[in-house]
Formats: C-alpha cells, sequence, structure tokens
C-alpha cells in the first residue's frame, strides 16, 4: 500500500495529541536544530552530535505520555525523513499543510 503525504502527516498528528508529547517534541526538535547550528558555527561536531542526541532523547521521551507511538514515530521517520521534517515543522507552527 502506497502512502501519501496528507495520510503520513494525518497520523504524526495522532502521535502527538498529548500537550506533553507534542511539548517535549518540539522542545526535543528545537534542541536538535539549535546543536546543530551551534555545531555549524563552532566548526564542533561534538557539539552538534551532542545537541541531537539531546534533542533526539527528548523527542522520545515525549512518547511516554502517549504510550505506544514511539516505534511508529521511528519507523515513519525513518521511512519519509523529509515528510517527516515538513508535517512537524507544520505541527510546531500549527499549520495544516
Amino acid at each position: 500500500m502506497t502512502e501519501t503525504y496528507e495520510e503520513f502527516r494525518r497520523r504524526l498528528l495522532e502521535r502527538h495529541q498529548k500537550n506533553a508529547t507534542s511539548a517535549l517534541s518540539t522542545a526535543g526538535d528545537v534542541v536538535m536544530v539549535g546543536g546543530l547550528a551551534l555545531g555549524l558555527v563552532t566548526r564542533q561536531a561534538r557539539v552538534a552530535i551532542a545537541g541531537v542526541a539531546l534533542g533526539l532523547g527528548v523527542a522520545a521521551f515525549a512518547h511516554v505520555f502517549q504510550p505506544g507511538t514511539l516505534g511508529d514515530e521511528v519507523g515513519a521517520i525513518l521511512r519519509h525523513p523529509l515528510w517527516a521534517v515538513r508535517a512537524e515543522t507544520g505541527r510546531i507552527a500549527g499549520r495544516v499543510a
């Protein structure tokens, strides 16, 4: 079965229905992007790697508040990484698309 972006996005939003899950996932995303940016600015790979690792940890912990969603989240990100970035950016910004 072929998945459309709209189906992918709908399922992502379903995995972030609880306020705690959504807020912590957003915080994890901010830490990841900030760590990457700081790593690039300082030209220190360790900083970038640490930021991404910490952000992933926070985002993974977020799914404690919505049990059973972490495996689906990781699988979806690995299957469609660009869709994941697009859908997650839209979720954070409150956009529909």
